[in-house]
C-alpha cells in the first residue's frame, strides 16, 4: 500500500483530535452526536481504518520526537486493550485512569504532527 503523507496526516490528525477531547467522546458515545461511536470503534479506526499504527513508516518522514509521541499513543492504546477497557461501558470508559493516558497520549501525537500540517 502506497502511504501519502498528506493523507496519512489529515487523516490521523482528525482520529487524533476526536480522542484528545474528552467531550467530543463523550457525545459520541452517548449518541448526542451526529457521529455515534463506541470505544470499540475508536480501535477499529485507530488500527484498521486510518492505519495510525504505521507512524514509523519511513515514507511519512516523521521526526524522532514525532514517532516516540507515535510510540506512546499506540502503546497506551494497546495497554487500554489488554486490560479490557474498550469492551467496558462507554460510561466506565470516559474517565478510566488508562484512558485519560490514552487521551493525553493522543493530545501529545497531534500538538507535534500539527505544526507539519
Amino acid at each position: 500500500m502506497t502511504f501519502i503523507k498528506e493523507i496519512w496526516l489529515n487523516v490521523t490528525c482528525s482520529v487524533l483530535d476526536a480522542i484528545a477531547d474528552r467531550d467530543v467522546l463523550h457525545d459520541a458515545w452517548s449518541g448526542k452526536s451526529n457521529y455515534p461511536t463506541s470505544p470499540e470503534e475508536i480501535y477499529n479506526e485507530v488500527f484498521s481504518d486510518a492505519f495510525l499504527g504505521e507512524y514509523a513508516r519511513p515514507e511519512l518522514g516523521l521526526d524522532e520526537a514525532q514517532k516516540a509521541a507515535g510510540k506512546a499513543f499506540i502503546d497506551s492504546m494497546e495497554h487500554f486493550d489488554s486490560i479490557g477497557g474498550p469492551e467496558l461501558p462507554w460510561q466506565e470508559v470516559i474517565d478510566h485512569p488508562d484512558w485519560v493516558k490514552v487521551r493525553e497520549a493522543a493530545a501529545r501525537f497531534l500538538a507535534l504532527l500539527r505544526p507539519t500540517t
